[in-house]
């Protein structure tokens, strides 16, 4: 990943794995886990009854950053030190992951809409399924298909989405906390595009809203909103009822091994859990 020096902004109540000033959430090489098990009783005739046990289900993180200035380094091994090792929990935002969840399914409970917009699922997306939604504003005000996130205001992220309009209307995406917005409108056209919004807002809050905001008789079709802790857009993801974002990780394990090449420049080995 691009630029080696990481966030810090100590007044963040919360406890969560430090990002890079790019907007890196992680170096690669990342190797990323899904663990789970499965219950196997066996009977007395011989029989086995198997069934899956999704409260062990957990995912696992090994992070190998190299080259980390001691400024990153440090910044790790405190956090490492408030957690005491393996012992408290804080949060990590996947660096593989969308942190919005049910990121097609704008009618759930999970998103937080204006009153008047009316959504109709079904609808044909740029994947040639019929996933994508449109959302159409009835009111005489502008309103928004939006989701609260808790996470650091003080991070970089990158917000997308697809969209595309029958009816000459504009979306705009925005992300604003307390102290901070910023908003960036896009004009569309009858052809899927895909935009993004780089955020920046350094502020020192929890929690940051995202979403896409439609003038009074707009009617826009949406597809795969998606956010990210990146200086840039990747691939799309779809969540359901689980996303990016691990408000109780763990350091697996109670050492941290940093390895020093130079007054400057340090490797460092790590595991993250996450159930």
């Amino acid at each position: 990943m691009d630029g080696r020096r990481l966030s810090l902004r100590k007044t963040v109540r919360m406890l969560v794995f430090p990002q890079l000033a790019s907007g890196s959430a992680a170096m690669y090489p990342l190797l990323r886990k899904n663990l789970t098990r499965t219950v196997v009783n066996v009977l007395s005739d011989g029989s086995a009854v198997v069934f899956a046990d999704p409260d062990a289900a957990s995912r696992e993180w090994e992070l190998r950053p190299t080259g980390l200035t001691l400024e990153e380094a440090t910044a790790i091994e405190t956090l490492f030190d408030a957690a005491s090792g393996g012992l408290r929990t804080f949060t990590f935002l996947d660096p593989a992951g969308n942190l919005l969840l049910r990121s097609e399914e704008f009618d759930a409970e999970t998103w937080d809409n204006g009153p008047l917009i009316s959504l109709t699922a079904g609808v044909a997306d740029p994947l040639g399924t019929v996933r994508a939604t449109r959302a159409i504003n009835t009111g005489s005000a502008a309103g928004s298909v939006a989701q609260t996130v808790a996470i650091p205001g003080s991070f970089k992220y990158v917000m997308s989405v697809w969209a595309k309009t029958t009816g000459g209307s504009s979306v705009s995406l925005f992300a604003t906390t307390t102290g901070g917005s910023t908003t960036k409108n896009f004009t569309l056209s009858s052809e899927w595009k895909r935009m993004s919004l780089r955020i920046e807002l350094g502020q020192n809050t929890e929690s940051v809203t995202f979403g896409a905001e439609l003038e009074p008789g707009a009617s826009v079709d949406l597809f795969g909103m998606q956010l990210e802790a990146a200086p840039g857009v990747s691939d799309y993801k779809q969540t359901a009822a689980e996303a990016g974002v691990y408000a109780k990780a763990r350091f697996a394990g109670d050492e941290l091994s940093v390895t020093a090449r130079g007054t400057d420049m340090f490797d460092m080995v790590m595991r993250i859990v996450a159930s």
